[in-house]
Formats: C-alpha cells, sequence, structure tokens
C-alpha cells in the first residue's frame, strides 16, 4: 500500500465519531515517522489527548514525540495553570 493510501485511511479513521485517541495517536505517529510532518504530527499528539485527557498513555506518546524530535519551544499543559508546578 503507498503512503497516500495509508494516509487516506487515517484520514477516515480520525473522522469517525466518537473520537477515537488510539487512531489519533496512531496517525500522530506516522504523520511523525513516516512522512516527517512534525507540525501535523504534533496537532495530532494533542488531538489524541484530548479525545481521551485521562489516558496518561496518549500523554506519554506526545513527550516521546517532543522529547525525540528537541521541540523545547512548544508543550501540551498538563497541569493546571494554578497548581504548584508552575511556581
Amino acid at each position: 500500500m503507498t503512503m497516500t493510501g495509508q494516509r487516506n485511511i487515517f484520514q477516515r479513521a480520525v473522522k469517525a465519531e466518537p473520537k477515537d485517541a488510539e487512531a489519533y495517536s496512531k496517525y500522530a505517529m506516522f504523520l511523525w515517522q513516516a512522512r516527517n510532518d512534525l507540525w501535523a504530527a504534533e496537532e495530532t499528539f494533542q488531538e489524541a489527548m484530548a479525545a481521551d485527557p485521562d489516558n496518561p498513555f496518549y500523554a506519554a506518546n506526545y513527550a516521546h514525540f517532543l522529547w525525540n524530535t528537541g521541540a523545547e519551544d512548544t508543550c501540551y499543559p498538563l497541569s493546571p495553570p494554578d497548581s504548584p508546578l508552575d511556581e
């Protein structure tokens, strides 16, 4: 299967309702590793976290992505703004 075919399958999966965090996470990995589209991968990792905010697996995948891509100027806020970590 071509990368275009794979991308089309992922795009259909993430358009499904209800939102599937696993589909977003796998699509983000595809965007990062197969297409080297860091911008789209980051947005898609964030969509995975939004789809299942109580599951730390998706936040860990996003952290792994940030660590490996050296993205120092971006980070999804994992703690509330008034948490002691911000002081």
